[in-house]
């Protein structure tokens, strides 16, 4: 076993559990969409090795899905779809120099 450092500001986990329709689930209403539009931004804007986009398994919160989760902060997004992506980019994502992992953290959970 190797213990390091954690390697990135941030993860995000987004639910791709799909049950083809049977019941409500992320990727039935659309996550793949959004794992793929996000990991092209973070690309376009240079995050790689800063922000690691990665596909989860069910999040127990189906039917608010897509479901989204920012890592280390504890953000939850829900109903994502990849519209969402610029906004969640420009609001809270886009890493300035000395981010300490909470910028913004607290306006977007309360939605001001």
């Amino acid at each position: 076993m190797i213990k390091r450092a954690q390697p990135y500001k941030r993860q995000i986990y987004i639910c791709i559990n799909n049950r083809q329709g049977e019941s409500p689930s992320c990727g039935y209403s659309g996550s793949e969409e959004v794992v793929e539009e996000l990991k092209k931004v973070c690309k376009e804007l240079n995050l790689k090795g800063k922000i690691r986009v990665a596909k989860s398994g069910c999040m127990d919160l189906c039917a608010f899905g897509p479901n989204m989760m920012i890592w280390p902060d504890g953000l939850w997004y829900m109903k994502v779809t990849k519209e969402n992506i610029p906004e969640i980019i420009a609001t809270y994502l886009k890493l300035e120099e000395g981010d300490t992992n909470k910028t913004g953290a607290s306006e977007i959970a309360t939605g001001e």
